[in-house]
């Protein structure tokens, strides 16, 4: 423009006149319009592009949420898929609590069970048990209402339901009596996989919410590759509208029009979804995206809000302007002032986020609140320059206290605490402030407010230091931990009860000992008998309490009845138990003063539950007064007279008469004892003694008598009796029948009370197959069940794998917290990963910080799952007091024709990739 008025004044300088005006103005205008097309044109391209951009951006953001939301509703389900795919049985309020967090905007997650027709009576049954009053399976008719369901084959009724928008869940109805339904199910259960509905009507909800989606998974247990294991499916119900338009701004729901269409090759194109009426203005996004087994088309179009709302055509202004160059002034102004609200509206946007992320972490502050409620933690926060302690509602109310009762003071809490704790707690607490301790930790005791004292566990740390190296704030939480303390004094009282019931045997000597012969158990009637304290015999070999030349001369007899060499008394132990057979006999014992002694000594095997022998039990009685008096006395009358007086037990004759019916002619006075009856009760009928025979055994015994009875082979027998004062007590019987002239049998032989062998027998079996620590089973158990697996896989009886899981920087751990937290920190991983595994698998420590699950009829796939499972649950979780606790995973499964050692070795070698990997991760042997 410059240029052009330049060239009119020169030539209004060479040109002077009216007619050089008139071609001054002309080119002028000319000019002048020229450039306003030129102007013109060019903003209205640009307009052009900056409302495409705009609409592209948002409608493609549009896409991706929706597109990102599906895909959050597959994986919650697959979730619930593999909840029930891990679980045998899955409870009510298990169900709820798993599916609750995932809610959001789905409509209902529902397990529905497969049902064969023989199993419906026994279900409905079930269902109106767990409080279903009237639950029963319902068909829907054409009206939609539910009605008893006619017989079929199999059923799969709605049995569990969570919803927070649906009234009342329709609990019981058969989805297979809806075509709809029906025909999703069959579609899942044929691809083994998640399947979607064709859109339908959801009961019970609002009318703009009716129109949604069902997604069905099906379960199977355990997998295999036919359906005849469907044990049912879990089933999300989605509404269009929420999943299309939760958690978006109104004003962008009035601006673009979304449409969402089937476009799968079953259902060809149905239009499922569509916000509003779209206009014709060339503008269009779209996306085909793979929800389960179908395809949706999802497309983006402006409504007329949308293009009503860009800015005023700068083009249009710049052609009515003309020449004027203030108008053109004024567009190019126009079109910076339209620049400059669009950045404030993006920093407006950009500021709304920011607040609804600083409300979205306030809601997770609540949150954390409410679970640390939720598990039973009270939390302090103690800021130490101002003197304040605030207590959370739970620590308060653990203790019985309302929000009033107790003052923010420190003092407040010590005076709850009790006077014999508070030493300990204070000196803890000091301990921490100085630095000489990582983490404050105090067990104590605390006074209700009822008056009762509750054990708690309280943990803390400071958060917040000085610049002088002062505690400025320090926090901590409580949990009550009574109920824990009641079991390990329930656990001391035990285990006293045990060894007082050995120790309380003063004149029978039990000592019990391991397969090596070494002395695991020495009670107080061994002390008495052989003049040795416990501690001086545990750990040893009892060989030196027996005369040398009598043992040689036993030896010397059993090897020459067996046809083998017996060479040591361990030798001769194993040779007479081996079988369940135990033996009694008489033994010249040494005491610790050089004396003699003869006793009677009862040798006999222990077995763990999987009857494999652990170790021996030698049961001694002092038989040297015995044989004092058998001296004095005639050789008919000692034998009764030891038997009666000294043998613990009931002597006994019995009668059995060819009828089947029997009688105690004779019994000692042990029978009071025992069977806590008078002889004179089963002198001529024994109904009352066989009525105590415990129910479980009774057929066994009866069984046993009456084949001593047929062949007239000694009886021997273990069993139960049920006794009205001593309850359940353990017997041993043993005898030898005759046959009379009359055609009856008699039996002379004798019954002892067990009772405290059998117990000494169970705790040598569980002590010598547990890990004392973590309570899981240990190595030695976990190599012979791993024998015994390989066996049975071997005979084709089913996959085997293992997962071992090495936990990560252990060593760092113990050095950091302690031994004793290192300890706490295996036990709790142990109880984690023991609730997520089934009945069949088996949970061993290998050593150390290793841990091995052995998983029966369970193939690498499996494996891989379950480990992933762990994985998850040690990554999800923090251990209180110690943070994020992980480990690294490896899987193998078992070849054809491998090895323990083999496998054992390979599932190692995955371990060590995972950790060569960098830790906390899986690794599948090759």
């Amino acid at each position: 423009m410059r240029l052009l008025a330049k060239e009119i004044l020169n030539l209004s300088a060479r040109f002077p006149g009216r007619p050089l005006a008139w071609l001054a103005c002309l080119l002028a205008v000319l000019g002048g319009l020229g450039l306003t097309l030129l102007v013109s044109e060019a903003v209205r391209r640009s307009e052009a592009t900056q409302l495409r951009e705009r609409f592209t951006l948002a409608a493609s953001e549009r896409i991706s949420r929706i597109e990102e939301r599906l895909d959050g509703q597959l994986s919650e389900l697959n979730a619930v898929q593999r909840f029930f795919s891990n679980a045998r049985d899955v409870k009510r309020d298990e169900f709820q609590s798993f599916v609750g967090p995932m809610l959001g905007d789905t409509l209902a997650y529902s397990w529905v069970p497969r049902i064969i027709h023989a199993e419906r009576a026994r279900f409905e049954e079930m269902a109106r048990a767990e409080g279903l009053t009237d639950f029963s399976i319902r068909d829907v008719d054409s009206r939609g209402d539910l009605g008893v369901s006619p017989q079929r084959a199999e059923y799969f009724p709605v049995y569990f339901s969570v919803s927070t928008r649906i009234g009342k869940p329709p609990l019981g109805m058969d989805l297979y009596s809806i075509p709809a339904r029906r025909g999703v199910l069959q579609k899942a259960r044929k691809s083994r996989s998640t399947a979607v509905s064709e859109r339908v009507q959801v009961f019970g909800v609002q009318d703009q919410e009716a129109n949604g989606l069902v997604l069905v998974a099906p379960v199977f247990y355990p997998p295999a590759d036919s359906g005849s294991n469907l044990r049912g499916y879990v089933v999300a119900v989605l509404s269009l509208r929420l999943e299309m338009e939760a958690e978006i701004a109104p004003s962008s729901l009035e601006s673009l029009v979304m449409r969402v269409s089937d476009v799968s090759r079953d259902a060809g194109e149905q239009l499922l979804y569509s916000s509003g009426k779209a206009v014709q203005s060339g503008l269009r996004e779209y996306r085909v995206i793979a929800f389960a087994d179908r395809k949706y088309l999802l497309e983006v179009m402006p409504s007329q809000s949308f293009l009503d709302s860009s800015p005023f055509s700068t083009a249009r202004l710049v052609a009515l302007s003309g020449l004027a160059f203030s108008l053109l002034l004024a567009g190019y102004l126009f079109l910076l002032i339209n620049q400059r609200q669009r950045a404030l509206l993006e920093v407006a946007e950009r500021t709304h986020a920011l607040r609804e992320r600083e409300q979205e972490l306030q809601l997770s502050e609540e949150r954390w609140g409410f679970a640390l409620d939720g598990a039973g933690h009270g939390v302090w926060d103690w800021d130490t320059r101002a003197g304040r302690v605030f207590y959370s509602r739970a620590w308060k109310s653990m203790l019985g206290y309302g929000e009033a009762d107790i003052d923010d003071t420190l003092d407040a809490r010590t005076r709850l605490i009790h006077p014999q704790d508070q030493p300990q707690a204070r000196l803890e607490l000091e301990r921490h402030l100085r630095g000489a301790c990582s983490v404050y930790q105090s067990q104590h005791r605390m006074r209700h407010r009822d008056g009762h004292w509750v054990w708690v566990l309280d943990r803390g740390k400071v958060m917040e230091w000085g610049n002088d190296g002062a505690p400025c704030r320090m926090i901590g939480t409580q949990t009550d931990i009574s109920s824990s303390k009641a079991v390990e004094l329930q656990l001391a009282v035990a285990n006293g009860q045990l060894r007082g019931l050995l120790n309380a045997a003063t004149q029978v000597a039990i000592i019990a000992t391991d397969l090596n012969g070494n002395v695991l158990q020495f009670n107080v009637g061994a002390e008495r008998m052989f003049g040795y304290l416990a501690l001086e015999m545990l750990g040893k070999n009892p060989e030196h309490l027996h005369l040398a030349a009598e043992v040689e001369q036993r030896c010397r007899e059993l090897g020459r009845r067996l046809g083998k060499p017996v060479d040591s008394m361990l030798d001769f132990v194993a040779a007479v138990t081996a079988e369940d057979r135990y033996d009694e006999r008489e033994w010249t014992f040494l005491r610790r003063d050089g004396s003699e002694l003869t006793a009677s000594l009862i040798l006999t095997g222990v077995r763990d539950e999987r009857n494999e022998r652990v170790g021996y039990l030698g049961i001694a009685i002092d038989v040297t007064e015995r044989k004092r008096v058998q001296q004095a006395l005639e050789a008919r009358d000692r034998l009764l007279e030891k038997l009666s007086a000294r043998v613990p037990g009931v002597l006994y004759q019995c009668r059995m008469k060819a009828d089947g019916s029997a009688c105690f002619p004779y019994t000692s006075a042990g029978i009071r004892e025992v069977f806590e009856v008078e002889p004179e009760d089963v002198r001529n009928d024994a109904r009352r003694l066989m009525e105590r025979i415990h129910p479980d055994d009774n057929e066994r015994v009866q069984e046993s008598i009456r084949r001593s009875a047929n062949d007239l082979t000694p009886w021997r027998e273990d069993f139960r009796v049920l006794l009205p004062r001593q309850g359940m007590r353990w017997l041993r019987g043993e005898s030898v029948p005759e046959r009379n002239d009359d055609g009856t049998t008699l039996w002379h032989g004798y019954l002892t009370d067990i009772t405290g062998l059998k117990l000494v027998e169970q705790e040598l079996r569980a002590l010598s197959v547990t890990d004392a620590l973590t309570g899981v089973y240990n190595r030695r158990y976990f190599q012979e069940r791993l024998d015994t697996e390989i066996a049975r896989a071997q005979r084709r009886e089913g996959p085997l794998a293992l997962v071992m899981l090495d936990v990560d920087h252990f060593k760092q751990v113990n050095d950091r917290f302690g031994h004793e937290v290192g300890d706490r920190v295996l036990k709790v991983i142990c109880q984690r990963i023991g609730e997520r595994l089934r009945r069949i698998d088996v949970l061993c420590r290998f050593g150390g910080e290793e841990f091995v699950v052995l998983c029966p009829d369970t193939n690498a796939e499996q494996a891989a799952s379950l480990a992933q499972a762990l994985w998850q649950t040690l990554e999800r979780e923090e251990i209180p007091g110690v943070g994020r606790v992980t480990a690294s995973f490896g899987c193998a499964s078992w070849r054809e024709g491998e090895g323990a050692n083999a496998l054992l070795r390979r599932v190692d070698s995955a371990v060590y990739a995972a950790k060569e990997a960098g830790r906390n991760t899986i690794r599948i042997a090759e």
